[in-house]
């Protein structure tokens, strides 16, 4: 009796702490089946929960259920309607703009290497402004963007004259230096139906996405040189996080910045690479470039990284620190 009336107390108790439990919203505009939202950020939700010894309980709201738009996410945050949210801030111009280092041409080999230099960044200070606004989980990077399309293209002359969606001001920067027609404001969501309509011939993008958006349904054609990663961030409410138990920001902070680094760049990744294997299946075209081919498209797309530079506060020093943490990291691994 003594043994079952121990259970029922310790059943009771940890109930009562559930549902003391506050509860804090997470916001992801893709579906919860999707890699990222399933297998990063769902997780995440769950350890952090588990780990604040029952004063928070993270809930999952995927699939734009509190904002259907990739745009709409920082907004969100900001105005308290999601406690976090994943956010693409190239949707967001004019914001959180040192990071758009990141969007450079040839700087970013992959997301592991690429999301630990990102969070050294911040760290280091290098990262202000908007940054200072948030509890910041994770300032990350995608795999690198390459070139894919309906049409063939394999030399930088074959982009001239055509309309091409770019995921942010830099990468839309890279898209003019090459003589196209830049295409902004079409969200990962949108971009299938947009090359579908003709609105443009294809996008730079990263295998993942092509999987998740469905946009190989829509090409054909793959040019991989790395022609820019795309800056992403989970960002938390800063008053909500200030108003928080002890125990639940211990369980936040354990869970973020290099941790969440390390976290989102192994998985991307690894599921960036299986979903550009099952690409290749299909028989598509795809074109990994040669040294030759590579240094053409990097003397073609050198001035985005130019203007860049010149037009971006403190940009050399931006650019020179960021340069040598994504070599340490790449080191690292």
């Amino acid at each position: 009796m003594s043994i079952i009336r121990t259970i029922t107390a310790a059943a009771l108790a940890l109930a009562a702490g559930t549902a003391g439990a506050e509860t804090l919203r997470f916001s992801s505009f893709e579906p919860p089946v999707a890699h990222i939202t399933k297998n990063i950020l769902t997780p995440w939700a769950e350890e952090v929960s588990a780990a604040s010894n029952g004063t928070i309980d993270i809930q999952m709201f995927a699939g734009g259920t509190l904002g259907r738009s990739p745009a709409q996410q920082l907004k969100l945050v900001e105005d308290g309607v999601a406690d976090f949210a994943w956010i693409i801030p190239g949707y967001s111009p004019g914001r959180f703009t040192q990071g758009t280092v990141a969007e450079l041409p040839f700087m970013v080999p992959n997301a592991t290497v690429g999301s630990e230099a990102m969070w050294k960044m911040v760290e280091d200070g290098y990262f202000t402004g908007d940054y200072d606004k948030f509890k910041l989980i994770g300032v990350l990077v995608s795999a690198p963007n390459f070139i894919v399309s309906r049409i063939p293209i394999v030399e930088p002359e074959d982009m001239k004259g055509i309309n091409f969606r770019g995921p942010g001001p830099v990468m839309l920067k890279a898209v003019e230096a090459l003589g196209a027609v830049p295409v902004g404001g079409i969200t990962g969501p949108t971009i299938a139906d947009a090359i579908r309509r003709g609105l443009v011939e294809g996008t730079m993008t990263q295998w993942a996405a092509v999987e998740t958006f469905r946009i190989g349904e829509v090409t054909d054609y793959y040019m991989t040189a790395p022609l820019g990663a795309t800056p992403m961030l989970v960002l938390m409410n800063k008053a909500k996080y200030d108003s928080l138990p002890d125990e639940a920001k211990a369980a936040i902070d354990k869970f973020s910045g290099a941790a969440f680094s390390e976290r989102f760049g192994k998985s991307f990744d690894a599921h960036h690479d299986a979903a550009g294997d099952r690409e290749a299946a299909t028989g598509a075209t795809i074109v990994k470039p040669d040294a030759a081919l590579t240094q053409r498209w990097k003397d073609a797309t050198q001035v985005a990284v130019d203007d860049w530079i010149a037009t971006t506060e403190n940009g050399q020093a931006i650019y020179d620190a960021f340069r040598e943490r994504l070599d340490a990291a790449a080191a690292a691994h």
